[in-house]
C-alpha cells in the first residue's frame, strides 16, 4: 500500500539527507536527530503532492508536510539504520481532537467523513514503541499533542485520537458536499496553523 516508485533525483536526495542527519552520532543520537528534523517539519496538508514520485523531496524544499510524507520519511531513515519499523493506520475524525479550533473550523469539522493517519511503530530496546513525528513543536500552543523531546526509545504519543469505527451510512448529496467541505477544511487548516505558529 505504501511502495511507492521514487525517482533517483529522490532517492539521492534522500540518501544525501540521512548523511546530514546521521553523520558522526552514536546510534541512539542517530534516531533522535532523524526524528526531531521530521518533527520539526511544519504541518500542512498540500493535496496536490499526493502521488508524486518526489513527495518527500517536496515536503524537505518547501518545509511543510502532513503525516503520510512525514512517516514515509522516517520509516526509509530508520530502516537505512537497521531498525524494524513498520507502518501503523489510526482511523479518526477530525472533529474527535482536542484541539482549540478556531470559529472558521468548528463549523466544518463536523462535516468531515471520518479519514486514516499514518504514523510507524519501531522496534526499540526489545520492544514495540508508537512513533508519531505528525505535529511540529509550535502547534502546542493549540492545544495538538506534541512529541517534543524525545529521548531515542520510548513510545510517543499518537497525533490524534483514534475513532472506533469509520462506516458511516451514505446519504443523497453528501458525497460531493463532504469532498467541498474537506477542501475548505484543508485550506483553513493549514492557514489557522501558520498563525499558530506566529502568535505569542
Amino acid at each position: 500500500m505504501f511502495k511507492r516508485t521514487i525517482s533517483k533525483g529522490e532517492e539521492e536526495f534522500r540518501e544525501t539527507l540521512f548523511l546530514e542527519w546521521t553523520r558522526g552520532l552514536s546510534p541512539r543520537e542517530q534516531r533522535i536527530s532523524i526524528f526531531s528534523h521530521i518533527r520539526n517539519i511544519p504541518y500542512a496538508i498540500i493535496p496536490d503532492w499526493e502521488g508524486s514520485s518526489d513527495l518527500v523531496k517536496m515536503m524537505i524544499t518547501h518545509n511543510r508536510g502532513w503525516c503520510g510524507p512525514k512517516h514515509i520519511l522516517l520509516i526509509w531513515m530508520f530502516q537505512k539504520l537497521n531498525i524494524h519499523i513498520e507502518y501503523v493506520i489510526i482511523p479518526f475524525r477530525w472533529k474527535d481532537q482536542q484541539v482549540k479550533y478556531p470559529p472558521s473550523l468548528q463549523n466544518i469539522v463536523s462535516y468531515l467523513p471520518a479519514v486514516y493517519h499514518l504514523c510507524s511503530k519501531a522496534f526499540l530496546d526489545d520492544k514495540w514503541c508508537l512513533l508519531d513525528v505528525t505535529w511540529d513543536p509550535l502547534l502546542r500552543k493549540a492545544g495538538f499533542p506534541i512529541n517534543d523531546p524525545w529521548d531515542g526509545i520510548s513510545e510517543t504519543l499518537p497525533a490524534v485520537i483514534s475513532t472506533n469505527s469509520v462506516k458511516e451510512k451514505p446519504k443523497s448529496n453528501s458525497t460531493s458536499q463532504k469532498l467541498i467541505k474537506t477542501v475548505e477544511f484543508t485550506h483553513y487548516l493549514n492557514k489557522w496553523l501558520e498563525e499558530v505558529r506566529i502568535s505569542e
